[in-house]
């Protein structure tokens, strides 16, 4: 299938849930929270954001070390250009658009920059599911399960399984795959033996360099530092959706502050979760769908959808504009643009990465 016909089918997938959205909300009632919010709250709100994405390039610095060193200040840029991608493209395309760009900034192997990103998002996951875990304790999750339960007719004890299992499975091969390389490499010749012989050679070939992009994995201390370090990324960005609430007066609708803090927490790893799955540019509909029926079913506070809603547009507004600004000044002093980019057929090239790693 052609990067085109995929852009339209992302596309129509992101039309159907922004339609559900829309149907599912009085927009009259939408219309007048967003014409009575206060939106010099959006200030912080866009702070807070950056601050979180330069923790997140001292993180990625961290985990490139043992590829190459480079400076956080060289990093940020990078990642910017990145969320930018992944805000305009579909299918999360700009993970490997930030693979690509420091490939070519930095004379570094794209496929293991890619690899280090995919530890990132492990990483997140992973911190957002202990977010979830810990309020679990404070705030009636059981009940929002079942509310979810019955919007999408999944039983209630499935949806924590489908939400963890995977990222759980996946970190455990991670690690494998750094303390085992051998016994990782010996399994994908075993999968690929049914596939032709030219492209289970190319397979083989880009999981060895996947594998090398997960030998500073061996350190124990290392995982901890990388947990720790996600920490303050994901409560910055908590901290965005916290801002953007007092906008709409959300603290009004909760008994205390230490009740919006808990839902806000739910919102933000929930939302972030659930649009993490490669889909639409800035995973457009299912973050807003996700996000407000988080905050309307959550049993801490009785909020209007029409509010929710007109919240969570603010907020994926905040998230996805300064973002798609910034990264294209990026790229303009850089001599690049988003399109080049996206062109470029070679954006993960095994053979050209042998030179570079």
């Amino acid at each position: 299938m052609s990067k085109v016909n995929k852009y339209w089918i992302s596309l129509l997938i992101g039309l159907i849930f922004v339609t559900i959205f829309l149907i599912t909300t009085d927009w009259s009632s939408l219309l007048k929270a967003l014409l009575k919010a206060n939106y010099w709250y959006l200030i912080p709100a866009c702070i807070f954001y950056q601050a979180s994405t330069f923790c997140r390039a001292f993180r990625w610095r961290i985990l490139l070390r043992h590829i190459k060193k480079i400076s956080t200040l060289n990093l940020y840029p990078v990642v910017v250009v990145g969320y930018m991608a992944n805000n305009l493209l579909p299918l999360r395309v700009g993970e490997l658009v930030r693979a690509y760009y420091i490939g070519e900034r930095e004379s570094i192997s794209s496929v293991s920059a890619l690899t280090t990103i995919f530890i990132e998002r492990l990483f997140d996951a992973l911190t957002l599911l202990s977010f979830l875990v810990i309020l679990a304790l404070f705030v009636p999750m059981m009940e929002l399960a079942k509310e979810f339960s019955n919007l999408s007719n999944v039983p209630w004890f499935l949806l924590p399984v489908i939400i963890s299992v995977p990222f759980v499975i996946m970190f455990a091969l991670v690690i494998m795959s750094a303390y085992r390389p051998l016994t990782i490499e010996n399994l994908v010749r075993i999968l690929i033996r049914p596939i032709p012989d030219i492209i289970g050679k190319r397979i083989l070939h880009f999981a060895r360099f996947v594998i090398m992009g997960l030998d500073g994995l061996k350190d124990p201390k290392l995982i901890l530092f990388l947990f720790i370090l996600s920490l303050p990324i994901w409560l910055l960005e908590s901290a965005l959706f916290f801002s953007v609430g007092y906008s709409f007066n959300l603290n009004e609708f909760y008994s205390s502050f230490a009740d919006m803090v808990a839902a806000i927490l739910i919102v933000t790893s929930l939302s972030n979760i659930g649009s993490s799955v490669p889909s639409t540019p800035g995973g457009l509909g299912l973050f807003e769908l996700i996000a407000r029926e988080t905050l309307v079913l959550l049993p801490i506070a009785s909020i209007d959808r029409s509010i929710a809603a007109a919240y969570v547009v603010v907020v994926h507004a905040v998230l996805i504009i300064p973002m798609i600004v910034l990264g294209q000044v990026f790229l303009l002093t850089g001599n690049m643009t988003i399109k080049k980019i996206w062109r470029n057929k070679d954006i993960l090239d095994i053979n050209d990465s042998d030179s570079k790693y």
